[in-house]
């Protein structure tokens, strides 16, 4: 059974993304001179749409595996994650090789996927751990870079799209346990499905891979064309 406020919630999550790297690439093609995506507002605006990814991502996990851990599916949906992580460091690093993309979004959903998942039937272990993990990055008691400080010397001092395992996986592990909650459960935005319309929200929630992968190819040939015309 499919939770439409999950599929929704990760809908927001891509139009956000989608947005931002449009932003993103405005800036890289001279167009506009924010500073994105390090400036403050921006900074804030990725902190948001990562949030609700890796939300997403620990209820998912919480509600797909709590009474059984289905390990086919889990090691299919984890692989194309990891391909689609594998295919972002390859294509970023033969475009942009002076900040190619050694540990992004993709890299770590793929990696919090395995390592969440022993959590998945102890969601007040998992709102524990989650609260400290965020504590010990909020007061950046680890380098931001932890592991990779340690085992890589000539990765790029500045890399697009990072994501720090603390505070991060943190969240993912509160995902697990707001998998637990009935008012979730419940599914609040569920009145949705009987809106004709409805499948156009929650189609990119579904495909939100697919659409990660995708998006960006897209918007370059776009903003290209424009430059041509």
């Amino acid at each position: 059974m499919r939770i439409v406020t999950i599929d929704l919630a990760r809908s927001l999550a891509i139009l956000l993304m989608v947005v931002f790297h449009f932003c993103y690439d405005l800036k890289m093609f001279g167009y506009v001179s924010w500073d994105v995506p390090d400036g403050g507002v921006w900074q804030q605006f990725r902190w948001l749409i990562v949030s609700l990814f890796f939300l997403c991502l620990g209820v998912s996990l919480s509600l797909a595996y709590s009474e059984q851990i289905h390990w086919r599916k889990f090691i299919v949906r984890t692989s194309q994650i990891a391909a689609g992580a594998l295919v972002i460091s390859v294509g970023s690093y033969y475009f942009i090789r002076e900040n190619w993309i050694f540990f992004g979004v993709l890299h770590f959903l793929a990696l919090s996927s395995v390592l969440a998942l022993p959590f998945v039937r102890y969601p007040r272990v998992s709102a524990l751990l989650g609260t400290l993990v965020i504590a010990v990055g909020a007061f950046q008691l680890v380098p931001t870079r932890w592991p990779f400080h340690l085992l890589f010397d000539n990765l790029p001092s500045y890399t697009n799209d990072y994501v720090a395992f603390f505070p991060w996986f943190g969240m993912v592990l509160l995902g697990v346990c707001l998998g637990y909650s009935q008012w979730l459960k419940n599914d609040p935005l569920g009145f949705i499905k009987n809106n004709k319309n409805a499948k156009y929200f929650v189609w990119p929630g579904q495909h939100s891979l697919m659409i990660y992968l995708l998006h960006q190819p897209v918007l370059v040939v776009l903003i290209l064309l424009y430059g041509l015309l």
